[in-house]
């Protein structure tokens, strides 16, 4: 739905997921008030489906140049980052406030819904007031992702995404888009693999650090939360590197760094592993991985097929939609891993991780010389 609503707005396709969102939690926040398991369920879907992150992907991809996209993904990936380690945060400061136990309404398991409520209600009230849809005519003149058609001074329409190579020229046009269709699913892949891994991390973290270190929840949401807060400056350097650096050549570093994190997490000595070696692999992890995503995200909206960015299949969809899948296989793997006992779940898990990251090195340097930028904006 978003995918094809971004073809023709940004901002009513925005509104519409943060209602969807505000909605999603006074329905959460309720239920327990009316002993409900369908307001849960209900609460759960519409914040789910007010997910909007292939909205802000698509505004990256169609909006900013080239030299500027992997810094405005980073900065992305930055407000995601910070964001996902203040609902840790937030968790932890609640768990140690004192409720009426007689009150449904206000408790530790319904006031983050409240909260949410009232952040998002902000934020339509702010977004709706001050963002003002770009000028998709000016700002996709000449580029390959350019959705919208301009109007010649004769009054012609003119498709910018339109097949007006000449027919002589069709045969080398789609051998381009073949080598872009190869850089695509590359870059889909290690995007998966980065949420694979990602996932993995953080929802492993509160299980294992209680099973070696006799961690609770509120002492597991604040190292989640310091996590979040190293992607700030994380961030800030790989804004910084991508004017001096290519794309792939971050993007293998952060894969190197993925590879080593995975291998180094593990227990070997199951009795003598320690915290340190948990919380500096871990960070390793959690750094690596979304600093990749950044320049990971930039190449895909840079090399993308024209047939494909200007429809509904865009950069944003396609990544939102394989990150979705990561998540989902990624709480399925630590499922599957947790059956066989806690002792042997964090080995079991970042084995796989470890096997995974090592295929996506291979393929990166396999396929190294054809991860180039292909559009030609300024």
């Amino acid at each position: 739905l978003y995918g094809w609503w971004s073809n023709y707005s940004y901002k009513s396709a925005l509104i519409f997921a943060a209602t969807c969102s505000a909605l999603g939690n006074i329905t959460y926040a309720l239920a327990l008030h009316y002993n409900s398991i369908s307001l849960i369920m209900a609460g759960r879907f519409l914040n789910g489906f007010g997910s909007a992150r292939s909205i802000n992907r698509r505004f990256i991809a169609d909006v900013f140049t080239r030299k500027e996209r992997t810094a405005a993904s980073a900065a992305f990936v930055t407000a995601a980052a910070l964001g996902m380690s203040a609902g840790p945060a937030l968790a932890s400061l609640l768990s140690a406030m004192n409720f009426s136990p007689e009150s449904t309404l206000w408790t530790k398991e319904t006031t983050p819904g409240w909260i949410m409520l009232c952040l998002w209600l902000v934020f339509l009230l702010v977004f709706s007031l001050h963002f003002e849809e770009p000028d998709r005519t000016h700002l996709t003149g000449g580029r390959a992702t350019a959705t919208l058609e301009l109007t010649s001074k004769n009054g012609e329409k003119i498709h910018l995404l339109a097949d007006e190579t000449p027919h002589s020229d069709q045969t080398p046009k789609k051998k381009v888009e073949t080598v872009q269709t190869v850089v695509v699913v590359m870059t889909l892949w290690i995007y998966f693999v980065l949420k694979l891994v990602l996932e993995s991390l953080l929802s492993s973290c509160p299980t294992v650090t209680r099973y070696f270190f006799g961690w609770n929840s509120s002492t597991s949401g604040l190292f989640l939360a310091f996590l979040g807060l190293l992607m700030f400056p994380a961030n800030m350097i790989v804004a910084r590197l991508s004017y001096y650096y290519e794309d792939k050549e971050l993007i293998r570093s952060f894969m190197v760094a993925i590879l080593f994190g995975c291998i180094g997490i593990i227990a070997y000595l199951p009795n003598h592993y320690s915290v340190v070696q948990y919380t500096v692999f871990g960070i390793c992890i959690f750094v690596s991985t979304n600093c990749l995503e950044g320049p990971n995200m930039s190449l895909l909206s840079k090399t993308i097929p024209k047939s494909w960015a200007r429809g509904t299949f865009n950069a944003g969809f396609l990544g939102t939609e394989s990150g979705t899948l990561a998540r989902s296989i990624g709480d399925v793997l630590i499922s599957l891993a947790a059956v066989k006992g806690v002792a042997g779940m964090l080995n079991a898990i970042f084995f796989q991780m470890f096997c995974l990251a090592l295929v996506s090195v291979i393929l990166v340097h396999k396929y190294y010389d054809r991860l180039e930028e292909d559009d030609e904006d300024k």
